[in-house]
């Protein structure tokens, strides 16, 4: 039996729709305009590579399709599973063993930099643990899938070369994140200096914006991973459509 598994469009990325959100990123993107940027990405020598993709005669080990599927969908669900659950168990120390730890509150500060900088640092140890965990599932997702029929080879092929072609300009933007998050916590750092000006205690306010800012940096990362897992989930669904076409 096929598994279900979510459809997500670029336009209905839960990352998109965060940083909409903070208003952040209010730009609508439609089909035209991302084929022209893509077009620009993709030099001469990388649209090479993707043609030759597209023509090669790829050979496969084993052409019955649904009697593996069931394990490598299985496999990639599981393999998210613990991604997401050792992520987000760093939010929350005490919850269970994690390398990466969200930073105690502490004593109130007295300027954004020194309140901040602990949550900025933790946010880019945890992108860069994701990303490395999200590359060896899509590698470890694309060998897999691609042993099992000449079209699903063919799209693997493809998935590797479209990888390779946009691998700077995705690690690029993924960069970027942190720094809207900066400026995300830096808005919320003033409302709490208001918030004190106004009357409210300190350590009270400086508590309660701690955790606004672990359930952000929390959701935002939860967003990312689910964009970071995109081009894997996409060799998943190839595969659960073929097993669709043959029945």
């Amino acid at each position: 039996m096929t598994r279900a598994l979510p459809q997500v469009s670029l336009g209905s990325s839960r990352l998109v729709r965060f940083l909409t959100d903070w208003s952040l990123n209010a730009t609508q993107v439609s089909h035209r305009q991302f084929t022209e940027r893509l077009g620009q990405w993709i030099d001469f020598s990388d649209s090479i590579t993707l043609s030759e993709a597209h023509a090669r005669a790829l050979q496969v080990d084993n052409e019955d399709v649904a009697s593996f599927s069931a394990g490598i969908t299985d496999e990639f669900l599981r393999a998210r599973s613990r991604l997401v659950q050792a992520s987000m168990r760093s939010f929350f120390p005490g919850a269970g063993p994690t390398r990466i730890r969200w930073p105690a509150s502490g004593a109130p500060p007295d300027d954004a930099e020194s309140a901040l900088q602990p949550y900025l640092r933790f946010y880019q140890q945890q992108q860069a643990e994701v990303d490395s965990k999200v590359r060896g599932l899509h590698l470890r997702t694309r060998e897999a899938v691609a042993t099992l029929s000449a079209r699903l080879a063919r799209i693997c092929a493809i998935d590797a070369a479209l990888g390779d072609a946009l691998a700077i300009h995705s690690r690029r933007y993924m960069t970027t994140v942190p720094t809207l998050l900066q400026s995300r916590l830096e808005f919320l750092f003033s409302d709490y200096q208001q918030s004190v000006a106004d009357g409210a205690a300190r350590d009270a306010a400086w508590k309660h914006s701690c955790e606004q800012f672990r359930r952000e940096a929390q959701g935002l990362l939860l967003a990312e991973i689910e964009a970071r897992l995109l081009p894997a989930l996409g060799l998943i669904e190839a595969l659960n459509e073929e097993i669709n076409n043959e029945d």
